[in-house]
Parts: structure tokens; sequence; C-alpha cells
């Protein structure tokens, strides 16, 4: 997609782009170089370029914003209208989750990749990165995910529209676009195999969810999450006290900051949903479209 059909056109953001993604790159020695002319794999895939996905992140969020006001003075789009889309969408999300949580495996396996590189990182193939098409359509799948933002909107369940809701959705998206262009090997499989994993048992849920509110296992789910975050974030430790360069130094650094950031959102989600000084009816209308 070039910059014409997009919300956000102009030189200025194909400046920040590239300054973007030099810093990201500064201190990397990748064990197999990008070719001469210094262009990588992915720089040329489809939605790779950062005035698209800009355009997608404030297309969603202007989504947002119109849906609050115009929604209000609307009814809400019934279950029943709703109910064949969110059939599919949640079949289609338990086997596409599940499907590159395994392909991310089996990658690593095939590949020497360390769960916690505590001695060293995976090797960084810039040439022929063979966890690249994964993380395209890892990349692409959170496009996928703002479908639970519209139908959340569109039904008027505003208990579910939190910051945490609105924050994960639009800056995993952009920082998943980053790693697309300067992380799309290497190290960066682990966390395409712990959140596809995640995201499996998260839509097995909202699709039992909705053919029973009784679920007991419903605050397991956020347990799992923080878990999860709690792993990555091992990870990127390890990948920063090791010496090793060969996934981006600086890259490893904001990824850190970044699952801290929703670390500490998830665990101040489970407290106040979930401990014994929280209103039930709290926990039963987030619960559903928190991640």
């Amino acid at each position: 997609m070039n910059s014409t059909s997009t919300l956000i056109p102009g030189e200025w953001v194909r400046d920040l782009s590239d300054a973007v993604l030099g810093a990201a790159v500064q201190g990397w020695t990748p064990t197999v170089k990008p070719s001469i002319d210094g262009m990588h794999v992915t720089d040329h895939w489809p939605l790779a370029q950062l005035e698209t996905a800009l355009s997608i992140v404030l297309a969603y969020l202007i989504f947002v914003a119109v849906g609050m006001l115009v929604m209000p003075l609307l009814n809400p789009v019934s279950d029943r209208v709703l109910y064949p889309i969110k059939f599919v969408y949640n079949i289609v999300q338990v086997f596409l989750c599940a499907y590159m949580a395994l392909e991310a495996g089996i990658l690593a396996y095939r590949n020497g990749f360390d769960f916690l590189p505590y001695a060293k990182s995976a090797p960084f193939d810039a040439v022929n990165p063979p966890v690249a098409k994964l993380l395209w359509l890892f990349y692409l799948s959170k496009l996928l995910d703002f479908v639970d933002t519209v139908t959340i909107v569109l039904q008027k369940r505003w208990g579910q529209l939190s910051f945490l809701h609105v924050y994960h959705h639009s800056s995993v998206f952009l920082f998943y676009w980053l790693n697309l262009r300067r992380g799309y090997d290497g190290d960066i499989y682990l966390t395409i195999l712990l959140n596809a994993g995640i995201h499996t048992v998260m839509y097995t849920y909202y699709f039992v969810s909705m053919h029973t509110k009784d679920i007991w296992w419903k605050k397991y789910l956020t347990l799992m999450q923080i878990t999860q975050f709690c792993i990555m974030m091992t990870q990127a430790a390890c990948m920063m006290t090791n010496g090793d360069s060969t996934f981006p130094p600086v890259m490893t650094k904001a990824y850190f900051w970044y699952i801290l950031s929703m670390l500490s959102l998830f665990v101040h989600f489970y407290v106040q949903s979930y401990t014994k000084n929280s209103k039930p009816k709290k926990a039963e209308s987030k619960v559903d479209k928190v991640a």
C-alpha cells in the first residue's frame, strides 16, 4: 500500500520511519547481515510502511471516538444480529492463534533457538529469516483483533472499552510493525509462541462465553496473561544482560519497558476485578474483552 491511499501521507512520515528504524538497529550485530544495499527483506511487504500502520491505528482511534459519541444516540446491536459474526470470528481466531503458536515452537526447535537466552540469543538471519513470514502473519492478526472493539462499540458495552483495551490494541499493532521491519527473526519467536498461545485460550473463552456465563476459570485467563508478560520480560532481561546483540539491543530495551507497562495494567485490572474488595459485577463486565 502506498502513501496516497493512507490517512497519514507525507514526507514527514517517511522521515519519521527512517529515524525510528535507524535508531532501532543501533548496536545490532545479526548473525547474517542484511544485503549490501541496506534493504531488509520485509521492507516492502504488505502493510509494512509506517504511514499505513499509523493510518490503521488512527482509523481505529477515530472509530472508538465517533462510536462513543454516536452510539449513545442509537440502540445497541443485538446479540442475535452479531451472533453469526462472533461465532465465525472466534473460531477463526482460535485456529489461527493455535497455528501461530505451534508454528513458532516448530521453527524454534528446527533452528535451535533458546527458550530463555541466558548464555546467548537465537541466531538472526537478516537474509533468509525463518521467522519473518510467521511474524508478518502475527502482525496481521493484530489487525484482526480490532474486531473485538467493533463489537464492543456496536453493542455499547462501555464497561469493556477501558483504557487497557484501547491502549493494548493500538500500541501492540504499532510495536509489531517495528518488529516486522527490524526484529523479524531470532528471539522474536517467543513472543509469538506465548501471545498466540494465550490468545488461543482467550478466544476459546470468548466462544464458550457466547453460550454460557458460568465459566469458573475466567480469572485464571488473566493470570495466564500476567504470567506471559513475566516470561517475556525475563527473556528481554536475559538478552540485555548476556552481552549478545544478535537481536537489536535498542528494541530489546523498548520491548522490556513496553511489556512492563502491559504487566502493570493487567495486574491493576486483576486487582480491581478479582480481589475480595472488588464488586462482582465489575469483574463480570470487563473480563470478556480486556485483551
